[in-house]
């Protein structure tokens, strides 16, 4: 199992998100970046805040060219603003990936030609806005998941060149390689029923996945390809939708290239609620990278450990924020997904997706 330093795990019960509000950002964004808000609203966030921001033509900074479609201003929470050499990395990343011509969101350089500064106790960042939609507010289709599936498989590829220190002993909560922490937040469901189904998980993914995890390839993965992060494009001939791009690199790590492929088919399936959807998905992930036999076999259960993470730090964050229905987004349809995964065999899935990906596939290539 992987050695993980405890000190960078969130603890239970820590408060990070930022306090800083909408009239705060106006004015660091005049200080720091020379940007004049003319418009500006808060977004959907987990532990960060993060605002759009319309801004005035006039901009006092030679760092940054005027982007009519806006700009998002991202404040992060006070617990991960001190891993100062991961947000090293992430800026690597993100300028190595629109080098590549990944489409995702540019990182701009404030007043003074940096990238990333403080403001009390938070780093502060700003990026170029990426017009478009997110996947979840489109009409779902297979052909939707067969491209996301591709471009992940895209990304994967291109970030195998890529490699920075900052990743090196980097660790969160969410990571799949921290699914036993869950021990200490699962008291939180209430429900008998529920709550052994997710102990029962997390003994199963402790004795298969991670008592093995040597076994399977590493590099820098995405680690959070969900449907809020999925940007998509409308064609204008046909009215149909492509996936464009991608954002939010606050997940990105070293990891398994099994738990960026699990992570993304857990919220390709929350979607639309059917284990079936995670069969498009594959069929365009396999098009770029082939999936070993000895992954496919762990892919139910690593999915199913993803959506225990969902569930019980969604419900436990809530607990301490309960004005963020952000927080409960998986709860929903995660349960019947996680039991109609947790009732089924390995084989069974598999099953499932490769017989979806063949019919897909056949059907596309007449």
């Amino acid at each position: 199992m992987e050695n993980v330093d405890e000190s960078s795990i969130l603890k239970p019960g820590t408060r990070i998100k930022p306090k800083l509000d909408a009239d705060t950002a106006k004015i660091i964004l005049q200080k720091t970046y020379g940007v004049k808000v003319l418009e500006i609203c808060e977004l959907n966030s987990y532990d960060d805040k993060n605002f759009l921001v319309f801004a005035d033509k006039n901009i006092k900074n030679p760092h940054i060219n005027f982007c009519a479609d806006g700009y998002v201003l991202k404040i992060l929470n006070s617990f991960d603003s001190k891993k100062i050499a991961f947000i090293e990395g992430q800026t690597e990343l993100s300028l190595y990936l629109n080098n590549q011509k990944i489409i995702c969101p540019r990182q701009l350089q404030d007043v003074n030609g940096n990238y990333y500064s403080f403001e009390n106790e938070n780093i502060i960042r700003l990026y170029e806005f990426i017009p478009g939609k997110i996947l979840c507010d489109v009409p779902s289709c297979s052909n939707l998941f067969y491209q996301a599936g591709v471009f992940l498989g895209k990304m994967d590829s291109t970030l195998k060149n890529f490699n920075h220190d900052g990743y090196k002993n980097h660790k969160t909560l969410w990571m799949l390689s921290s699914v036993p922490h869950l021990d200490e937040f699962v008291n939180v469901v209430i429900d008998e029923e529920k709550r052994g189904m997710v102990e029962d998980i997390i003994d199963f993914f402790k004795q298969r996945v991670l008592n093995h995890i040597d076994e399977f390839p590493k590099q820098i993965i995405h680690g959070d390809f969900n449907e809020q992060n999925v940007l998509v494009n409308k064609i204008p001939t046909s009215g149909d939708y492509r996936v464009a791009g991608v954002i939010d690199y606050g997940d990105t790590q070293y990891s398994c290239l099994l738990f960026e492929i699990a992570i993304a088919l857990t919220y390709m399936m929350l979607i639309t609620g059917d284990i079936e959807t995670g069969g498009y998905f594959l069929a365009g992930y396999k098009m770029v990278r082939l999936i070993p036999e000895n992954e496919m076999n762990l892919l139910r259960i690593c999915v199913c450990a993803r959506l225990c993470q969902s569930l019980v730090l969604g419900l436990y964050s809530h607990k301490f924020d309960q004005s963020n229905q952000y927080l409960l987004t998986t709860q929903g349809a995660g349960w019947n997904l996680l039991r109609n995964l947790y009732t089924k065999t390995d084989k069974e899935v598999c099953q499932i997706w490769n017989e979806v990906a063949d019919d897909y596939l056949t059907q596309s290539y007449k």
